[in-house]
């Protein structure tokens, strides 16, 4: 799931493209045609990402739409590589669905959301939206959709009997947590895998987010979006930067962790390889193949992630999907009946019944939260952040910046020189939305 909007995120935030739409008289002509026809037979168009609208909740929360109301929801999966630039093309042709699915970050403003979206922050379901995940939903302030995803809690993996054997007991500041480290090391347990040859995996987000969270946070992210500071003004950002070359001088990475990649990480975890790794809490449950390895994935528990930005640790909240509607279209009455339909407690509960996730909405009563976040979950709510960097921050790449980290932990750059590799990365993005 984060895997995969950090693999589409990479390369959008090069695209320039704004994107029109219709004019005020054609959106009213088509608001007095859609009251008659709602709920008597009309088709609306669904575009997205192909593998995000085969996800079971989704297609079970369209079956129960399209089984009470008599209307049709046709879907078109773009293609999974591709559906970014897919959507654009279409967007900018035009070729505007009735709903459109999509990850809630600053790609958005590529999509001209103003012009072409409806505008749902005064919706009555904004209030049962978990605060973890209400960040997600905006772009400059307002919501554009409805989220309706899986959600996960990052923090860091660690090996509970490893822990045991070595007496290790779980950290609660950023000295314990190097401590541990450390002590592992000289033992010769590798404390963390770190999949840095792919870059995503490195994950500084997670060390961003309670930089920026709360009013102080808002504050440096518009200073950062106007570009009247830059990362080089927030001392966090540095200290983050000199804790992974801290980290890496000291082997706490191991020795390969520049050629470690993302497909080995359940060998890793489950023959006990490496003792911890940053992850979200639902990998368990999607990713890891509990059958094959010596340790399972009860073994695990989930811990905040340390990286030198806050002492006592951070949780990152969920990254979502939204369901925006198309507000100019011709079936407008009839898309927002559906989304109102997929925020009653009542349907999204049947949706996703059984799904392994925390929770989206404050009523959401049967999904099922991973093992890892059940114990950990007094922690979390402890010392949980929302995900409010990747979305927010015009600029952000989780890939550009991981490989900008790559650089200063292999020693071919300076912090100082990281730092302004990863500002010029975030500017030129910004500058390009300018044009």
């Amino acid at each position: 799931m984060k895997k995969k909007l950090a693999l589409f995120l990479t390369g959008i935030f090069a695209a320039t493209l704004l994107i029109g739409c219709g004019n005020s008289t054609e959106s009213n002509d088509s608001n007095d045609s859609n009251e008659e026809s709602a709920g008597s037979g009309v088709t609306l168009t669904l575009y997205g990402n192909a593998d995000d609208l085969a996800k079971p909740y989704m297609t079970k929360i369209i079956d129960l739409y399209e089984a009470e109301s008599g209307n049709k929801i046709d879907v078109q999966g773009l293609d999974t590589n591709n559906a970014e630039t897919i959507a654009l093309t279409k967007f900018t042709t035009g070729d505007i669905p009735d709903l459109y699915i999509h990850f809630g970050n600053s790609n958005l403003l590529n999509f001209n959301c103003e012009e072409n979206f409806y505008d749902f922050t005064e919706a009555e379901w904004v209030s049962d939206i978990n605060e973890t995940v209400l960040p997600q939903t905006k772009v400059n302030g307002k919501i554009y959709g409805l989220p309706f995803w899986e959600a996960s809690i990052s923090g860091c993996f660690y090996n509970t009997k490893i822990f045991e054997d070595q007496g290790l007991s779980v950290p609660t500041t950023q000295e314990e947590f190097d401590a541990i480290c450390d002590k592992l090391v000289e033992v010769g347990i590798q404390p963390i895998y770190l999949a840095a040859s792919d870059a995503w995996p490195i994950l500084y987000q997670y060390a961003f987010d309670p930089i920026f969270s709360g009013d102080d946070g808002t504050k440096l992210i518009e200073q950062l979006n106007s570009n009247t500071i830059t990362y080089s003004d927030i001392p966090q950002i540095k200290d983050m930067l000199n804790w992974f070359k801290k980290a890496a001088e000291r082997g706490w990475f191991g020795e390969s962790y520049m050629t470690d990649t993302w497909d080995y990480t359940s060998e890793v975890l489950g023959e006990g390889k490496a003792a911890m790794m940053f992850c979200w809490d639902t990998w368990f449950d999607t990713d890891f193949d509990n059958d094959s390895y010596t340790y399972k994935k009860d073994d695990f528990g989930l811990m905040p992630v340390f990286m030198g930005t806050i002492d006592d640790g951070t949780f990152e909240g969920p990254n979502v999907n939204l369901m925006m509607v198309n507000k100019n279209g011709e079936n407008v009455e009839t898309a927002l009946e559906f989304i109102k339909f997929m925020a009653d407690p009542y349907n999204y509960n049947k949706a996703f019944e059984g799904i392994a996730t925390t929770p989206v909405f404050k009523q959401q009563t049967t999904n099922t939260p991973s093992i890892q976040y059940n114990k950990a979950k007094d922690l979390i709510d402890k010392l949980g952040n929302a995900s409010v960097a990747q979305p927010q921050i015009i600029g952000f790449s989780q890939t550009e910046g991981g490989k900008a980290i790559q650089e200063l932990m292999s020693g071919n750059i300076t912090v100082d020189e990281c730092l302004k590799r990863l500002d010029e990365d975030r500017i030129a993005t910004l500058e390009s939305f300018k044009k």
